[in-house]
């Protein structure tokens, strides 16, 4: 069986409903993880629950409608430097993300 793998794909708002408060990012990203591989339509499902989650989430806190983006794929992790915050908190790496033709 293959491994996990994960992911995420760009949102990007079309607008922004009026209000006097915060309306929300101008982005966000749906993070998704599966077995199937780029393509298939468990990778497609997987990818379109994800954006619908994330999506509607948003609506619901501002945004008019949103575009789908480009997806990446987790493909290793990278050292912290000792100067980032994250260090302090324990974390010691961060994962490093490439787009997936």
């Amino acid at each position: 069986m293959r491994e996990k793998q994960h992911y995420y794909t760009e949102l990007h708002a079309k607008g922004f409903k009026y209000t006097n408060k915060f309306s929300g990012f101008d982005s966000a990203c749906a993070h998704f993880s599966t077995r199937a591989r780029v393509g298939t339509m468990t990778f497609q499902q997987a990818k379109m629950d994800a954006v619908k989650y994330i999506g509607d989430q948003q609506v619901s806190h501002g945004w008019v409608d949103y575009t789908v983006g480009k997806t990446f794929e987790q493909t290793g992790h990278e050292d912290v430097s000792v100067m980032c915050p994250s260090y302090s908190e324990g974390h010691r790496t961060h994962p490093v993300y490439e787009e997936v033709k």
